[in-house]
């Protein structure tokens, strides 16, 4: 029963992998300038597939050949240190579009490569057992060096991501691609299963399977679909293809009291808002605005133009007990209720029910 079960699941995987690899090397992408790496990381995303196909092949045939457990984990873990090393890649181009060199992968790749041949050899060679405990014991020790660096590594990257877009939108951003970071600790978690299981068992293939059938899935369907929110990171990106602007005339001190008369205007309640607006609004540049604020009110764009918000939410809901949390929400400048409710439990550590009902009406 459980041989069915591991021949039909790794089929299953086989099928998906193998036409997902075919989407990514046949699909057409926007031929926009700043998509160049993402076109790119769309091969590399075949690539990666292919290697799960293929892997899957090779444990089904080594299934039927009774594959001896020490060279079936030797195989699990050059996979995933080529899948790790790729999916990093791959997650980086698509918060740091100037990031992608294949050579640089290439190079970072060769040492695995080293022990994938040498792990070939030995079975064509039928090297001895102490040899083969040594290349299994190096490839581990690889993997998991492999793993804890790039992790740190990406995890870098994707806060410097994070404040970059925070600094520019007021609502809009890294919610949109949330599931970067989500998939990265899933590779994660996944890669820590791979070392645990190097030292057991290989009894938890089949639901190792059924993660692998959903994880490549998932992971398909959000890539694919990056070019349709690419309007998000658009405008931060063209940034960085800018020359660098000069700082204008006006001071810090003069900055603040722009700010503070912009803030009594209340407009941060236009919800399209973005520091570039807000810049041109009080006559300086974005780099600029983006520095005072950093410094000065020690917040990112997005975190001061959020507590703003909530700050005239909380007046509104104690002068109105009448209006309601989605007419609150419109009229401080959000267009989704459920990121106002997810904002206001973050600045003020309860729900905008239990505020409202909390806080009675002032005159």
């Amino acid at each position: 029963m459980i041989d069915h079960l591991h021949f039909f699941f790794a089929t299953g995987v086989f099928w998906t992998t193998l036409i997902l690899s075919l989407v990514f090397a046949f699909g057409s992408t926007p031929q926009d300038k700043h998509l160049r790496n993402y076109n790119r990381a769309k091969y590399i995303m075949a690539f990666t597939y292919l290697l799960f196909t293929a892997f899957s092949v090779f444990i089904i045939t080594g299934r039927l050949q009774e594959l001896d457990i020490l060279s079936l984990k030797i195989s699990i873990l050059i996979l995933f240190t080529f899948q790790l090393l790729l999916f990093t890649y791959i997650s980086l181009t698509l918060i740091n579009y100037k990031y992608l060199s294949i050579r640089l992968l290439i190079y970072q790749l060769i040492p695995v490569i080293i022990l994938c041949l040498l792990s070939i050899l030995s079975n064509l060679l039928n090297w001895g057992e102490k040899i083969v405990i040594i290349l299994f014991y190096s490839l581990l020790l690889f993997f998991v060096l492999t793993l804890l660096i790039v992790t740190r590594f990406f995890f870098i990257h994707y806060r410097k991501y994070r404040k970059r877009v925070d600094n520019y939108f007021s609502e809009v951003g890294t919610d949109h691609l949330r599931w970067i970071h989500v998939s990265y600790l899933f590779l994660f978690i996944s890669g820590m299963a791979v070392i645990i299981i190097s030292f057991t068992t290989l009894e938890i293939i089949i639901p190792f399977y059924i993660l692998a059938i959903l994880f490549y899935t998932g992971y398909a369907v959000h890539f694919l679909n990056y070019k349709n929110i690419f309007y998000i990171m658009r405008p931060v990106l063209r940034e960085e293809d800018e020359k660098p602007i000069k700082s204008s005339q006006i001071t810090f001190s003069q900055i603040e009291k722009a700010v503070e008369k912009w803030e009594q205007q209340k407009l941060f309640i236009n919800p399209k808002i973005t520091i570039a607006k807000v810049a041109s609004h009080i006559s300086t540049n974005k780099s600029y605005l983006s520095q005072y604020i950093n410094n000065s009110k020690q917040k990112t764009f997005n975190e001061w133009i959020n507590g703003l918000r909530i700050e005239e939410a909380k007046r509104l809901m104690t002068t109105n007990k009448n209006m309601t949390i989605e007419e609150v929400s419109e009229k401080v400048g959000y267009t989704d209720t459920s990121y106002f409710s997810k904002c206001f439990v973050k600045y003020t550590g309860i729900t905008a029910y239990k505020w409202k009902n909390n806080n009675p009406t002032q005159v």
